[in-house]
């Protein structure tokens, strides 16, 4: 028993001086700095829709839609809009890909500016059991700059079908972020898209979503 013991710690010990340097350089990257105001167009299987985000501005008032005009604007979208208006804080940043990374991830690729990982990511302090199920079975890419570790590209897939629970199944999983330096340094979600589909309850559903944001304005906070 204590040889096994020995030998789990001593495996353990060795996982961690294994990891990538730029992996932990990652994951020490603050999120704190500037606030921006940004345009973006958002894509579903519905509509297109392009605005101005705020977060700086009053609760309410943190979302202005350039298209389409509201007499244009389709049932249940006004909720669902105050509903995004009310969660806007401006956290765009990609740093948040870097926390799903684990120390053990494999490098696959490199270049002179970057290196990219694969792995499962690693679900958040805040994710539900459910979550954490799924996030087992997502094979993840990662990609870092090698001048400080930011994140430049992140995306994860299910690879094969996967039940949840006996009622539910998810056949389509997909979810890729291209990312973009801010004026600070800090990289931004420029471009995050996302798709699912599967049944739950004896009900089929399905849902692919695109966000863009097609400019950063100045500064706001």
């Amino acid at each position: 028993m204590r040889t096994a013991i020995l030998l789990g710690f001593s495996l353990s010990i060795t996982s961690l001086a294994s990891a990538d340097p730029l992996i932990e350089k990652a994951a020490s990257l603050s999120t704190d700095g500037t606030l921006y105001a940004y345009e973006m167009t958002f894509k579903t299987s519905d509509m297109t829709t392009t605005g101005k985000i705020d977060p700086s501005a009053p609760e309410g008032k943190r979302i202005t839609v350039y298209t389409p005009v509201k007499e244009d604007w389709p049932e249940d979208f006004e909720k669902g809009l105050a509903n995004m208006d009310k969660n806007t804080t401006g956290d765009i940043w990609c740093k948040e890909f870097a926390d799903l990374v684990p120390l053990d991830a494999k490098q696959v690729a490199e270049t002179d500016e970057s290196m990219t990982f694969t792995f499962n990511p690693e679900p958040p302090e805040d994710a539900d059991g459910m979550e954490k199920k799924l996030m087992k079975k997502l094979e993840a890419e990662i990609t870092l700059a090698k001048e400080d570790g930011a994140v430049l590209n992140y995306s994860a897939i299910l690879p094969k079908p996967y039940k949840p629970a006996m009622v539910a199944k998810i056949n389509t999983f997909r979810m890729s972020a291209t990312c973009e330096r801010a004026p600070d340094g800090r990289t931004y979600m420029q471009k995050f898209d996302f798709e699912i589909d599967g049944s739950a309850m004896m009900q089929d559903f399905s849902e692919t979503t695109s966000r863009t944001i097609t400019k950063l304005l100045g500064p706001v906070g």
